[in-house]
């Protein structure tokens, strides 16, 4: 499989069908959670209405998630004979979560985005393949972080929109005949 294969595959578990107009994945099984749209890269424009796509009008909180892979490693290991082998290839995935609230309080805001983070924990949980895009993810792999890890931003409130921040980075392999 490819890099891009791997992304296209997690992007869509996470995001849902891919629209090839927008360049974006929608309908993301998060949207209760605020998710309107998840991306394979960052937008050139910012479009606020990304954020609450596919949401009940007057949706309080919404959330535009990039799929980035900063790093990937490839290690090789001979079962028998020069074709007898396999490869595994540790993908670092970073979900980038970008978060937008109209609510009235700036704690409202922050509870949605610790919410968020509980969906996403729960869904990578529930299949670790991530719907056959990998072998496995969020799991101990071979000498490497089997870890999820977060990052909060700090929130920032502004004309009545409160910005955050919230970064899940986990780690998922593929394995590959070699």
């Amino acid at each position: 499989m490819s890099i891009q294969t791997v992304l296209d595959g997690i992007c869509r578990y996470f995001g849902g069908d891919y629209d090839d107009t927008t360049r974006t994945y929608r309908s993301s099984p998060l949207a209760k959670y605020g998710v309107g749209v998840v991306r394979r890269a960052w937008a050139k424009d910012d479009n606020l209405a990304d954020y609450f796509w596919g949401q009940d009008a007057g949706a309080r909180t919404g959330c535009q998630i990039v799929v980035y892979i900063p790093r990937s490693t490839e290690t090789r290991f001979a079962v028998g004979g020069a074709t007898g082998g396999h490869k595994n290839v540790v993908y670092e995935v970073q979900l980038c979560c970008y978060v937008r609230s109209r609510t009235p309080f700036a704690e409202d805001a922050q509870d949605d985005v610790y919410a968020l983070r509980d969906a996403l924990v729960e869904h990578l949980r529930t299949d670790r393949t991530l719907g056959r895009a990998v072998f496995e993810a969020g799991e101990h792999v071979d000498g490497g972080n089997g870890s999820i890890d977060f990052d909060y931003g700090q929130p920032e409130t502004k004309a009545q929109l409160t910005k955050s921040f919230l970064l899940m980075t986990f780690p998922a392999l593929e394995i590959v005949q070699a």
